[in-house]
């Protein structure tokens, strides 16, 4: 082989080594990023599944909220934390009797995304049971979910909202 020729070849096999070292590293970094989020979204489940608190504080005050589905009342999208607890999560709490309870059945993370299937129970003032299965894919910034797309049992959902609201 010629000398100039095994000197390009040997200069390629260097630049490659040093790409496939920071592609390693950027990995690295991106996967320890993606624990930390994992982790974080994982313990807020946990403290909410105690009693202690829920998710929606975590949320940034101009987070993005979107349902998912083809009701037109249920499924829009909420452009700030306040609108979603209005619009959706105040009227729910206001019909449970007792507090809405997560069971995770899988967290994955990528990324800044944090994907949690998860199904809540509660019993509604009218004696029956609030029971819905979730998916929710939350973006994490700063320790703070920023926007989140939903996937739930829509009926569920509007059968709780149509039993009547406690009298406070």
């Amino acid at each position: 082989m010629p000398p100039k020729l095994a000197m390009l070849l040997a200069g390629a096999v260097v630049l490659a080594t040093q790409s496939l070292g920071r592609a390693q590293d950027n990995s690295r970094m991106s996967s320890s990023a993606e624990e930390q989020n994992r982790t974080f979204i994982n313990a807020a489940f946990e403290r909410w599944s105690r009693g202690e608190g829920d998710v929606f504080t975590l949320l940034a005050e101009d987070a993005t909220w979107q349902i998912v589905g083809a009701d037109p009342e249920v499924a829009k999208t909420y452009d700030s934390r306040d609108a979603l607890l209005a619009a959706a999560a105040r009227p729910l709490a206001a019909r449970l009797k007792t507090p809405l309870k997560p069971s995770v059945r899988k967290v994955w993370a990528d990324g800044d995304d944090v994907l949690v299937h998860w199904d809540g129970r509660a019993e509604l003032i009218n004696g029956t049971s609030y029971e819905n299965s979730y998916m929710w894919i939350m973006t994490v910034k700063g320790q703070r979910i920023v926007a989140v797309t939903a996937f739930l049992d829509i009926p569920a959902f509007k059968a709780a909202l149509a039993s009547p609201p406690r009298a406070d």
